[in-house]
C-alpha cells in the first residue's frame, strides 16, 4: 500500500495509470532526454523473511504455552519486530537508495561516454531539506510543468541479506508506466536497478523481428498429447485432422528460431520431434551434427510433435480458349 507520505505529484500520477493504455514503446518519441522528479518515493511491501519469523514466534506462544518465561520472550520478540517494521521501513533504505540510484546513474553515463543520458533528475531550485519531505501542492504544481516522469520504488527483503525491488517509471501527461524488478544484496540494490533502467533507456532499440513462417498456422500437438512422447503414426492422424501436417525439419528450426513470442514455437532442451523426414533431435542439433535423423519404427511413442498449416494455394487459372 502506498503510504501517506507520497507526494500529491506521484499519487496523481498513479491515478492516470489506471483508466490510460500503455503505449506502444514507453521510450517514445525516440532520442527524448526524460525529465525525472528527484524525490523518489520507496515503499515497503510485504517482507517474506520477516513474515516466517514472525509464524516462528507466534508458534512459539503455542509450544512453550506452559513456560510463563518462554511465553513473556516470544511476545518481546513479537513486538520487537513489529517496531522494526515501524522504525526502519523507509528511514534504513529509502534515502540512501534515493541518492545512490541517481549517482549510480551518473556513473554509468560517464563509463559509457553518453554525454546526454536519457534519464535526467531536476534537482533547479531544490533544497536538501525539501527533497526530506513532500512538497506544498502549490509549489508541486509550478514545477510539474518541467517534468516527465516521476517513480516510485517497492520493496521487500527476502532471506540474508537479499532486497528484491520493482522500480515504476510514470508518465505525468499519459500515466503510461514502465516497470524494471531486480533481486540483490541491499548495498548492490541501487547498481542493479540503475543497470535495468540504463540499458533499458540507453540501449539499441531493435527493430521487431518479422516472423519467417508468418503466413502458416501452427497448431500444438493434442490436448491428450501434451506434456508426452507420442509415435510418429499418432502425430501424422491428429494433424491430418486439424488440416495440418508435420513440419519439415527447416520449418521447426524456424519456428524455434523465432520463438514461443515471435511467432514462432517453444522447444523444450534436448527434446526430440516429428518432422516430415523422421526427428528431429535439439541435442544433436546444438552438437551442429544436424538435428534430422530417420524414426525407424513409426509405432513407438519417441518424440513430441506440432502441426503446421500452410495457406491453401491460390485457385488455377482457367486456361484461355485459342481464338
Amino acid at each position: 500500500m502506498l503510504r501517506a507520505w507520497l507526494t500529491p505529484l506521484l499519487a496523481a500520477a498513479l491515478a492516470l495509470c489506471a483508466g490510460l493504455a500503455r503505449a506502444q514503446d514507453f521510450r517514445d518519441p525516440a532520442g527524448q532526454v526524460f525529465t525525472v522528479w528527484p524525490n523518489i518515493a520507496v515503499v515497503r511491501a510485504a517482507d517474506l523473511a520477516d513474515y516466517a519469523q514472525d509464524r516462528q514466534l507466534l508458534a512459539d506462544l503455542h509450544t512453550d504455552k506452559a513456560d510463563p518465561a518462554k511465553v513473556a520472550a516470544a511476545l518481546q520478540g513479537v513486538d520487537t519486530v513489529q517496531a522494526h517494521h515501524e522504525s526502519a521501513a523507509l528511514a534504513a533504505l529509502g534515502r540512501s537508495l534515493n541518492a545512490q540510484l541517481i549517482a549510480e546513474l551518473d556513473q554509468m553515463a560517464r563509463r559509457a561516454n553518453v554525454r546526454s543520458p536519457k534519464l535526467r533528475f531536476d534537482f533547479a531550485d531544490i533544497t536538501p531539506e525539501q527533497l526530506q519531505r513532500s512538497l506544498a501542492l502549490d509549489d508541486l504544481k509550478t514545477r510539474a510543468a518541467s517534468i516527465t516522469l516521476v517513480m516510485y520504488i517497492t520493496y521487500t527483503r527476502l532471506d540474508g541479506t537479499l532486497v528484491q525491488a520493482t522500480a515504476t517509471l510514470v508518465k505525468l501527461r499519459s500515466g503510461a508506466s514502465q516497470s524494471f524488478t531486480v533481486t540483490a544484496p541491499a548495498p548492490a540494490l541501487a547498481e542493479a536497478l540503475a543497470r535495468a533502467l540504463f540499458d533499458y533507456f540507453q540501449g539499441t532499440r531493435f527493430a521487431a523481428p518479422r516472423n519467417p513462417l508468418a503466413a502458416s498456422q501452427w497448431l500444438t500437438a493434442a490436448p491428450g498429447h501434451a506434456e508426452r512422447l507420442v509415435s510418429r503414426d499418432t502425430a501424422v492422424q491428429y494433424c491430418q485432422s486439424q488440416g495440418a501436417a508435420l513440419p519439415t525439419a527447416a520449418e521447426l528450426e524456424s519456428a524455434g528460431a523465432a520463438g514461443f513470442y515471435g511467432g514462432g514455437v517453444r522447444l523444450r532442451e534436448g527434446g526430440v520431434y516429428h518432422v516430415q523426414a523422421g526427428l528431429y533431435d535439439l541435442a544433436l542439433a546444438q552438437e551442429g551434427a544436424g538435428g534430422e535423423r530417420p524414426n525407424h519404427i513409426a509405432s513407438v511413442p519417441n518424440g513430441y510433435y506440432y502441426c503446421i498449416r500452410h495457406p491453401a494455394p491460390p485457385p488455377a487459372k482457367a486456361p484461355r480458349g485459342r481464338k
